[in-house]
């Protein structure tokens, strides 16, 4: 299982003429083949969650490191208290303050369940499950955007749409907003990437400290219902 898909990304020469757009496949096409040469990634994110039944969204950021395949870890600046560690084997969402957090064993999840915020697939993947459509960017005039439309029914239950807007100049992943059936969306903006640069040994390394109980369950990405 790839944890690669929307955001490795390499710089990369235009596609044909500065102004014109670039088909679907094209993009889709040298998106994918562009995450297989990077080995590792660095980037300061903003995550900002809006939540249909609260009037304010809330925003966190921190460092994602991504390494090749093999894992995805979040490290959420304070004031927030929380590690987000992804690999192909489990996920884990982990409190230090509060000493707890989650497990979730990736053979638990269903085959077309959400995949963590696009972080599972390659588009040439999810192209089997959505409509994606491709064309200039509005809100980030440097960018493409790409729209994902679910077409199978696993996917059309939970999820209105997904966008990605990718730079125009470097292809490099700069947004991804997510809309839940709910109403409740997450968008990821990404900051200067650090692309084939050693990863901390603290982040490949990472295990939740001896004696921490972890719930049978990973909950961060969950919907939040109304009671």
């Amino acid at each position: 299982m790839r944890f690669t898909a929307w955001v490795l990304l390499l710089a990369m020469p235009l596609l044909g003429a500065q102004n014109a757009t670039p088909t679907v496949k094209e993009l889709v096409e040298r998106f994918d083949a562009a995450q297989a040469k990077v080995t590792s990634l660095q980037v300061p994110f903003s995550l900002t969650i809006r939540r249909a039944l609260l009037r304010t969204p809330t925003v966190t950021k921190g460092t994602l490191y991504i390494q090749g395949s093999d894992l995805v870890h979040f490290s959420f600046a304070p004031p927030e208290d929380l590690i987000l560690h992804l690999t192909a084997k489990e996920l884990i969402s982990y409190s230090p303050t509060a000493g707890e957090g989650e497990r979730l064993k990736i053979g638990l999840i269903r085959n077309h369940d959400r995949r963590f915020l696009g972080l599972g697939q390659k588009l040439a993947e999810l192209s089997d499950y959505f409509q994606i459509s491709a064309g200039e960017s509005k809100e980030l005039p440097a960018c493409f955007q790409l729209t994902l439309i679910p077409q199978s029914y696993n996917y059309k239950k939970r999820l209105k749409a997904l966008y990605i807007w990718v730079d125009r100049e470097k292809f490099l992943l700069r947004q991804l907003t997510w809309i839940e059936k709910s109403g409740d969306s997450w968008q990821l903006e990404l900051g200067a990437m650090q692309i084939n640069h050693p990863i901390p040994t603290a982040v490949t390394t990472f295990k939740v400290p001896p004696g921490v109980p972890l719930r049978s369950e990973f909950s961060f990405f969950a919907t939040r219902k109304s009671k």
